[in-house]
């Protein structure tokens, strides 16, 4: 018969009580360590089961998940990094708000078709790191980073009132601020040869993403406690500088 420790066993099991989301905490290994498995290959930690958990508590190798996809850029990496610090420091303070404020991030990526499928739990690498960076966004600039999502999608607007009814003031705000995006990072022409249903499509989520990438660029350098205005004004300079490269 298998003998452990107390210590080992503690580290293997989820607490009785557990106070923040469940969606932080996974009710099936997602992810593992690799060097901690290879020696001991029963072995299952607690902590491989949070959400937030990038690296083994035990020899700070990073932690695999299950599926593992193409291989992901170190941006990303970085983003989903700082979403999941944000993340641990929310449940370990058991800010309620943080906390309510990461599953609204969540559900609006969800809308999306490229989030119909994250979650900061998910055995796809790549999917739980698109989510773990939108919760990053979302817990430094929760405005800002909805209405970049939400650009020129009005039917995700409709689906948050109805999901929210009683923030829908914020919803208004967010709207809003989308259009104020709309305005100052205004899509690209459509192409001629293109299907009109095709290349509306392809136009919204193109000009979504390059709204996106020019928005992420400007809280870079500008930092993500900077002015909103100030923000919004290096974005539209960002975005007119890489039209005017494309062109």
């Amino acid at each position: 018969m298998l003998q452990r420790t107390r210590d080992e066993i503690t580290a293997m099991t989820l607490m009785a009580k557990m106070h923040q989301s469940a969606r932080c905490v996974s009710p099936h290994d997602f992810q593992y360590c690799s060097a901690c498995v290879e020696k001991t290959p029963d072995l299952v930690l607690r902590h491989w089961r949070f959400a937030w958990s990038m690296t083994c508590e035990v020899c700070g190798q990073t932690l695999a998940t299950k599926r593992l996809t193409e291989a992901v850029s170190d941006r990303l990496l970085a983003r989903a990094a700082r979403g999941a610090q944000a993340l641990k420091t929310a449940v370990a303070t058991n800010d309620l708000r943080r906390l309510r404020r990461m599953d609204l991030t969540l559900h609006v990526v969800s809308m999306q078709d490229f989030g119909r499928s994250a979650s900061v739990i998910s055995a796809n690498e790549r999917e739980r790191l698109m989510a773990l960076a939108a919760v990053g966004v979302g817990m430094a600039r929760p405005l800002l980073g909805a209405a970049i999502i939400l650009r020129g999608n009005d039917r995700a607007v409709r689906e948050l009132r109805r999901a929210f009814p009683r923030h829908r003031r914020v919803i208004e705000r967010i709207r809003r601020l989308s259009e104020n995006l709309d305005r100052r990072l205004p899509d690209q022409p459509e192409a001629v040869h293109v299907p009109k249903q095709e290349t509306r499509e392809t136009s919204r989520q193109g000009g979504s993403e390059r709204a996106l990438q020019a928005a992420r660029q400007a809280i870079s350098e500008l930092g993500p406690d900077a002015n909103r205005q100030a923000l919004l004004m290096r974005a539209d300079a960002i975005w007119r500088l890489s039209s005017s490269v494309k062109s």
